[in-house]
Parts: structure tokens; sequence; C-alpha cells
């Protein structure tokens, strides 16, 4: 055993047990210094590098009636060699070594990605024994390092049949691995393993080999052959005069885990009401988990907070940290084997690791102090009369007392204040004085710190300092019955939580009629089983409160309640109410479409809308008779939804919508199921129908009209189109486009577009709902600047000179035609009757043919636009 693994048993199982981690510091550390110096040498010293081994080629005689043309090849002969069974290669290398595994694969790509594996046993039908030797490939990869593959191919000959023995025509059989039962027992089956080692011979004799001893299996031992250990089993098989031997390995895979159940210590970081807690370092108690000797890098090993959890292997702790662990709690160990090779390996989860947290100072739980007095604003509390509960009979040594010179610690504790825990813990900012002013509705945590001044180990706690109010009110709900609603279950039995209706008893609903009832929202309900507990402020506990029994069609009560204030405080009302609850049966309803969001669309033949039908299916009524009421959200207030019932719709099980949006059925039993409970409704969800999808055309005005200036000579641009989809935003994810006649695309861009009107198309990729819209692509100068300076000295459409028909005509503010030109021309030189017009707007129109193609409008349809641009000077 090295020297690493030994000085990791050591500390697991010595140091563990008294303190493997305190304060998540790392058990090493109990060795000492050297001990851990001679550890992290080792560990940086560089590992050799493995050097994989070369597969042995495979040589085989064909079968003697070779008629059928089948030949079987043991490829596992490549890794250990028939004849001599060494698994190394001429070099000393082991061809698979030890943390390795391996599998068999046709070509070298599939080998390298470890994917296609072939059978141990390769069936080759119809061969040819004319073949070249068959090549094939080994995948060896390492299960510490995976990314560590080495692929080596080897060959599979044909021995010449001239001089070919038994021996040399028969197929060896692979080892098989059976993970033990719980009694250490694996059963195999070795019937095929008799048949076919030499193409479906019978005459085949199998032995159980121990040491020298062999013992001829009996045909019920090779039908169920059960074993402890693992066995090697000898066939023997007879032809022809001819004998052949091969072996092979029956392994019975158990887990070498050590039964330890390691015990981590840590000091108390943290306490509530219900324990102590520390932080555990659990990595260093992998290697105590295992048998002696083992490599823990060939286990899988993760822990987990309960048992289930280990054997579901679901919520693994994050062991690269120290985590937090209560006293006398544990967490589970799931380990197994990487190397496993039963089609079931064994996975322990027995095994625990222990928490223990060092003891620190106990303080006992430390009342409030709290003052009740709604009249005043602030109040001034003395804390000192905490020290003799937080001292607990142990003696508390004086500020003075430690300043003496010949002061002796031993056994004695001090006692500070503070207002943070981090001060606490650092001893460091101690609150002087023993008064705390607090404000009317606040609750102060003061932390305070015990410290031991014999080894300065220390303890924290908390407890509040306070000033509530002395006129809180219960609401009082005595005649209430507080509603529940459950679908019915077969036993009748349930849980309701109590706190559901809270706010009433609060007076902070706004179902109540008295609002505002108390003067803090710090404030909450407990609850009482009886008077006599209510008289006694005897609470129940908060898992019975949410978690109260009660009976389908029961109501039960009373059930006592008083309004006090929350944690820190100890202000009450002075009087309690009562209240009763009810468990009544809720419809099992399933609600159709089960997506909550749904969308109209437009039947782009009519432009009518396409209905959006909504239902409800009744699951199991029990042969009530149910209504339904179909409802659309109306208005919202404060958070509230207000609801309106849909014309039309009273008791129909599906309604089809046509008009956008939010839509719920609420569906209940006609007559209560249980004589004096109401009626519950079915839990609905509520549909969002949304407006019909919207093309929309980047850039277009209100006419739909895109006016681009980076329409081209050829007349053509880029145009991209998005979708309205219920919102104010465009969007193209979900969406197809197209535009004209083109087939449908991804892309929302299309380029070349030409100058005139198109009809671009939406498509949803999920719904094939389809949304259209008009536009048309035009682009001319916004202004133009003839100052003779060469540039844009004149004004033009240039985007239509493809168009030899289109004429363009020019107007002043009164109407005046000034100019009539051609896209082909320079264009208008600002001048009329050879007079410089003013710098102003001027109109135009213009008129071509739409998809023109030649100057007959008979192969288009003409169309005109307006518009208007400046001339500047």
């Amino acid at each position: 055993m090295g020297k690493r693994m030994w000085l990791s048993l050591f500390v697991l199982s010595g140091a563990l047990s008294v303190g493997a981690v305190v304060g998540g510091i790392n058990p090493y550390d109990y060795i000492g210094n050297k001990a851990i110096a001679e550890v992290a040498s080792e560990q940086e010293e560089p590992k050799p590098e493995v050097k994989v081994g070369k597969p042995h080629d495979i040589e085989q005689a064909l079968p003697k009636n070779t008629a059928s043309g089948n030949f079987r090849v043991f490829l596992g002969e490549a890794i250990k060699a028939k004849n001599t069974g060494v698994t190394i290669d001429a070099e000393g290398n082991a061809i698979v070594p030890d943390g390795y595994v391996y599998s068999f694969h046709n070509t070298p790509n599939e080998a390298s990605q470890g994917t296609n594996k072939i059978n141990e046993i390769l069936y080759i039908d119809k061969f040819n024994p004319a073949s070249a030797p068959l090549t094939k490939y080994l995948r060896v990869q390492s299960v510490v390092d995976p990314a560590k593959v080495t692929v080596t191919a080897f060959l599979i000959k044909v021995k010449p049949d001239e001089g070919a023995t038994l021996n040399d025509r028969v197929t060896g059989r692979p080892d098989q691995y059976k993970s033990a039962d719980d009694k250490g027992n694996a059963t195999f089956v070795l019937l095929e393993d008799k048949n076919q080692l030499y193409y479906g011979n019978s005459n085949t004799e199998l032995y159980k080999v121990d040491g020298t001893v062999k013992t001829k299996l009996t045909d019920v031992e090779v039908d169920k052959f059960t074993t402890n250990k693992n066995q090697v089993i000898e066939a023997k098989i007879i032809l022809d005069g001819e004998t052949a031997i091969r072996q092979f390995t029956l392994y019975v895979e158990t887990l070498k885990v050590s039964g330890v159940n390691p015990v981590l210590e840590s000091v108390e970081t943290r306490r509530d009401k219900d324990n102590r807690y520390g932080n555990f370092n659990l990595k260093p108690t992998i290697p105590a988990l295992l048998a002696a000797g083992e490599n823990p890098d060939y286990y899988t090993i993760t822990f987990h907070k309960t048992t289930a959890d280990a054997i579901a292997n679901k919520e693994a702790l994050d062991i690269t940290k120290p985590i937090e662990g209560a006293h006398g709690t544990d967490v589970t160990a799931r380990i197994s084997y990487k190397l496993a090779k039963s089609a079931n390996p064994i996975v322990s989860t027995a095994q625990k690791v222990k928490f223990t947290i060092i003891d620190k100072p106990t303080i006992p739980a430390l009342p409030n102090v709290s003052y009740c007095d709604s009249k005043i604003a602030s109040y001034s509390l003395t804390i000192d009369g905490q020290a003799t509960v937080i001292a607990d009979g142990r003696p508390i040594a004086t500020e003075e007392e430690m300043a003496k010179p010949d002061f002796d610690p031993k056994g004695k504790y001090s006692i500070g204040y503070f207002n943070s825990e981090e001060d606490a813990i650092a001893n460091t900012n101690k609150i002087v004085g023993v008064e705390i002013t607090v404000n009317l509705d606040e609750a102060r945590k003061i932390w305070t710190r015990l410290t031991s001044l014999e080894d300065n180990n220390f303890n924290t706690a908390f407890f509040y300092a306070s000033l509530g109010y002395d006129n809180l009110k219960t609401v009082n709900v005595s005649d209430e019955t507080f509603e529940y609603c459950q679908i019915e279950n077969v036993s009748g039995d349930s849980i309701i939580n109590l706190r559901r209706y809270e706010n009433v008893i609060l007076g902070k609903s706004s179902f109540t009629n008295i609002p505002d009832t108390n003067p803090t929202k710090k404030i909450m309900a407990v609850y009482y089983k009886d008077e006599a507990d209510a008289l006694a402020d005897k609470r129940m506990p908060d898992s019975l409160v949410t978690a109260y029994p009660i009976r389908m069609g029961q109501v039960k009560g009373p059930i006592y309640t008083r309004v006090v204030m929350t944690e820190g405080f100890k202000c009450m009302a002075d009087n309690f109410s009562t209240f009763k609850v009810s468990l009544g049966v809720e419809l099992a309803i399933d609600y159709l479409p089960k997506q909550s969001e749904q969308q109209l669309c437009i039947n782009t033949d009519n432009n009518e809308i396409i209905p959006v039908t909504l239902s409800i299916e009744n699951k199991d009524v029990k042969g009530r008779a149910i209504t339904i009421d179909w409802q659309r959200e109306k208005s919202r207030n404060n958070g509230l939804i207000f609801y309106e019932s849909v014309p039309n719709t009273a008791d129909k099980t599906s309604i089809q919508i046509t008009e956008p949006g939010n839509y719920r059925a609420v569906a209940h039993y006609a007559k209560p199921p249980y004589p004096g409970i109401e009626s519950c409704s079915a839990s609905s969800i509520v549909w969002t129908v949304k407006a019909p999808p919207k093309v929309v055309v980047e850039g277009a005005d209100e006419t739909g009209m895109i006016n681009s200036m980076e329409v081209d000579e050829k007349g053509e641009t880029m145009v991209r189109l998005g979708v309205l989809d219920g919102g104010t935003s465009t969007v193209t994810d979900g969406y197809e486009f197209a535009i004209d006649n083109s087939a449908f695309q991804p892309s929302s861009q299309f380029y070349n577009v030409p100058i005139g009107e198109h009809v671009a198309y939406a498509r949803n990729i999920k719904t094939g709902c389809l949304a259209s819209i008009k536009f048309s692509v035009f682009g001319y100068p916004k202004y133009f600047t003839p100052n003779g300076d060469g540039y844009n000295d004149t004004w033009n459409i240039p985007g239509l000179k493809g168009h030899n028909e289109a004429r363009i005509y020019i107007y002043d503010k009164s109407g005046r035609l000034l100019k009539q030109l051609s896209p082909h021309t320079e264009g208008w030189d600002g001048t009329w009757n050879g007079k410089q017009m003013p710098s102003t707007d001027y109109w135009f129109t213009v008129e071509f043919v739409n998809d023109y193609k030649t100057p007959d409008e008979r192969n288009g349809r003409k169309v005109s636009y307006k518009g208007h641009f400046s001339l500047k000077r």
C-alpha cells in the first residue's frame, strides 16, 4: 500500500472519529505539518503514463462443414490470447490496463466515438473464405479520464484448413458477470455456452475448475449454476475423435466497501430551536468508505441527505465545498463501481457519514425583552437581566476582573451584547450600557456572545428587544364557516390549511367590512384546539395549523383564534374568536385545450375570424347534475379580477370564441353533494385568447407604402416583416414568411422586392395560423438643393428608371403644373419658365405600370402615387 493511501486511511480511521472536520478545516491537519507535506509531495509527483498495448490478431480455422457459410469468432481473444492466456503485448503493455474498459467496433470512426459496439461473439453469415483478413477495432477508455481513448486495429485471419485441428476451429466463450444477491450468490445459465462453442455441437462437457480439481457439471447445473465466488468453467468439446478445451470465468461482482460509517466533527456554526449546526467536508471520507487498497478513482461516490434520495440517485450534494449539517444527523453515501460489467451493477447505499458538533458553550433559549404600549413612540428596555439566563449557573467574569494581572480564566466566562451576528462573532462593537431604545412597532435583534475564557471557545444567540401595540383586536368571525373545496377522494380523509382565511381574522381582507382593524402589519393569527388552550395561550403547532385534519362533507369547529404580533413581540389581542371550517366537494373537470394561451386566426379566403373552441370534459361526477357558467374577464381593480357571464352559453360544455380576452368556465354541482355544505366550483384555468396575428411591414406608413431611399436603379429594395402576436412589439420567432407567390421562409427579410404593390404573409409554424397585409414599395428623394455645386442639384425618382412608361408631374402649392418628366431625364432643376422657384414644398404624382415587363400596359396594372418633397437653396 502506498504512503498516500496509508496516510488517508490513518486519518479517516483515527482522526475522523475524533474530529475530521472542525469548522471546515481539512482533516489532514490532524496528522501534523510533516505528514501534510509528505502527502502534498506525493500528490504533486507525476503519475507514470499508462501505455495501452496492441491487441492480438485472431487466427481461427473454419468449421469442417462450411456448406452453411457460418463463421463465428470470439473477439475477446484479441485481449486474451487463445492459446496462452496472455493479456499483454510484445512490449509488455497491458492491452486493457487496470482502470480501463473496452469495446469492439467495425470502423475506426465508430471506435473513436464509442458508437455501434459489436458483440464479443462475432457471427459472420455467408462468409467467403477467400476474403482477405477482416479488420476490427478495439476501443480502450479510462474510467478516470474518459477523454483518454486508444483505438487500435487487429486482424481476424482464417487459418488454412490443412493441418487445422478441432482446437483451431472452436470458438471461445466470453466471461460472464453477474451481481451478487444479498446472500452473496449469483446464478448463471450455461446452456448457450455449451451449445455454441462449436456451431451448435452438443457433444460438449462443462466442468468447474477449482485449482487442480475439475468437476463435471450436471444438466441441472448447466441450466442454473449458482456460485458465491469467481468460478472458472472449462468446456471440453469432442468431435470425430478430436478434443478441444476452452475456459471462461463466471464473475460474481460485489462492491468492495468498508462497511464503516465515518464520523465527522465540526464546531458549531449556528443553532436554532431544534438543533446545532456545523460545516462538514465530505471529500476526505471517501477512502474510509471503501475496502483497504481500493482506488477511489474507480468508484462513483455521491452523498445524499436521505437514503431514499441515494437509492433514487437524486439531489446529490455538492462536496466541492463544506456542507451544513445538524448534530446527530447523517448523509448517505451512494457507491457504484465504474468498472462493473454486470447488466445490473450493485449500488451500495448502506453506509453513512455521521455528523457530530463539538460542544460550544450552550446558551439557553432567551426570552424576548418586549413591552406593549400603543400610546408611546419609543421606549428604553433594560437587557442586563438576560445575563442570568445566559450564564445558566456558570461564573461570569467582569471587565475589571479580567483586567487583573493574576486573573485565572479557568472555568470562567464572559458575556457581551451586539447589534449584529457579525459583530458578535468578531467580538467587536459591543453595546455599551444596559439599556436599548426601541421605537413603536420595532423588534430589534440583539446578539449575545458567551465566551469560555479558558479556551476562547464561544457561542452566540439572539433575542428581541421590542415595543409593540396593546390595542390589537381579533375580528369576530364566530358566525363564519370558512369553506374549503377539494376533489373527492375514496377515503374521504383530508387536510386543510387554516391560514387560508387568516386575513379575515386579522381584519386585512378586502372582503371584510372592517378594514384596517389592527394598526400594524406585523401581526399573525394563532390557533387553539379549545377554549382552555386559548385561555392558557397554548397554541396549535404550525404543522397542525397548515395540515388540519377534516373529512369530506364535514363541518368542524369551533376552532379558537387570536391575533398576535409576529416574532420578537409578546403583544397580543385581549380577545379571541371562534370559527368553523367545512370541506366541500370540488368537481373533477378536464379543461380543453390544455394550453392556457390560444390565438384567433383569420381565414384569408373570406377574411373572417376562425373561432377558438374552449371546452370542459366531465371526468367523474358520480351521476350528479352540474351547471356550467362561461365567463369573460370584465375588469381589474386593486389586484382583483372581475368576470361577467358570456351570453347564451349557460350549461354548455364548449363554446366558440371569436373575440380576444380572458375566459374561464366555472362548473359546480347543481345540488350540494353533502347536506349543509356549499357546492364548490371546479378550480379552473383561464384561457387567454389573443387577437389574430397581424403582419407588420417595417417602414410602411399608414397607407401601407414603404418610401425607401434604398430602392436601387432597378427599382428594388429590401423589405423586413414582423408580426404583432397579441402584444405591442413585433416578433418573428415561431413564424415563417412569404411575399406574393414566393415560398415561405424562416427569415423575415426579403431582398430585391420591386417597386409596386405586394402582399406579405406570416404563418405560425405551430398552429398554421395565416395572416396577410398589402403594402407597396416606392422611393423618392425627400428634398434637393439646386445650388450649382454639382451634388443633388436636380430631383427625380431613380427607382423608376426600369419603367420606360412612367411619367412624373410636379406641382406647386396652388396645383399649377411646373414640370412633366421621365425617370430617364436628369430631373427637375427647380425652375419654371427659366425662373428659379422658391425654397418650399412641392407636390408630385407619378404614374407607371405595376409588374412592368414591356411598354405594353396590358402586361401590368396602371398605378399612381402622390407625394411631396422640399426644394432647399
